[in-house]
């Protein structure tokens, strides 16, 4: 068994998302890996932590990564507090990630989209697929989209950031 443990310092100065960001990519570079996070600390740390696991249990079959266990250290030093489950923070399936990913990376026009996903992922994927995906992403509150000439330029909103941006 390789256990590896790392110290990391959070930011306090950073915004929600950007802090869970910054974890996540830290955990994603040891693909493939599971973790256990132990949540501990003031509130601000400690909804970091909580985030976070939920954050790797929507996208850690996409990344690689398992949250094997988490738990809460209660404040009077008593034992850990194990969570049941890790929820996921919504449902999302491996092309609305992907899509979300190019989103997060730049690409903004659904037939950027159709591209950057063909030559990232060398899987063809239609304009038409991409557009129906892009119109689930916005259902799910991951995405903004706003006109600019005949097409929608899409951006991620603070939800589609925090699953998938880094």
């Amino acid at each position: 068994m390789n256990v590896d443990v790392k110290p990391i310092t959070i930011n306090t100065q950073v915004g929600l998302v950007d802090a869970i960001s910054t974890l996540r990519s830290i955990i994603e570079t040891n693909a493939p890996c599971s973790v256990t996070i132990g949540i501990a600390g003031d509130r601000w740390v400690a909804t970091i932590l909580g985030f976070l696991a939920m954050v790797l249990a929507t996208i850690g079959g996409f990344v690689n990564v398992s949250v094997d266990r988490a738990f809460t250290m209660p404040g009077d030093k008593g034992e850990p507090v194990d969570w049941p489950i890790v929820p996921r923070l919504i449902d999302l399936n491996l092309i609305e990630y992907r899509v979300l990913k190019l989103i997060c990376s730049g690409y903004s026009l659904a037939k950027e989209i159709v591209k950057g996903y063909t030559s990232k992922f060398n899987e063809p994927i239609s304009l038409p697929i991409i557009e129906r995906v892009l119109a689930k992403l916005r259902g799910k509150g991951l995405i903004n989209s706003k006109p600019v000439g005949k097409a929608l330029m899409h951006e991620s909103t603070a939800l589609g950031r925090l699953i998938a941006c880094s």
